[in-house]
């Protein structure tokens, strides 16, 4: 399990380097529907990551507006009602960057 990050770090690298090599195809050039896939692939990317850190710095601004509430050691005694809470704040965050992108 600690090796998880770099698998995904590798992942993303690779992702990233297919995709711009497969910009740089000269089957591109010639090839428009080729090229129209690339596009929309990299902005997925693009605000996948941007709503990741969108939602991890939501988490992060709740637990410093709840000082009372130690989020992590509710979770980890099973706090369902925390567990929703968070849930709720997470899901809300996701909604409003769903939102932006597609407005």
């Amino acid at each position: 399990m600690k090796n998880k990050p770099v698998y995904i770090g590798t992942a993303a690298v690779a992702l990233l380097l297919m995709t711009t090599n497969a910009m740089a195809d000269p089957l591109a050039a010639t090839d428009p529907s080729f090229k129209s896939i690339l596009r929309p692939l990299l902005w997925s990317i693009i605000f996948a990551a941007v709503g990741m850190v969108a939602a991890f710095i939501a988490i992060k601004i709740f637990d410093k507006a709840t000082p009372q509430i130690d989020i992590q050691k509710e979770l980890l005694k099973n706090n369902i009602s925390v567990a929703i809470l968070t849930g709720s704040v997470v899901i809300g965050v996701c909604i409003i960057v769903a939102a932006s992108i597609a407005g």
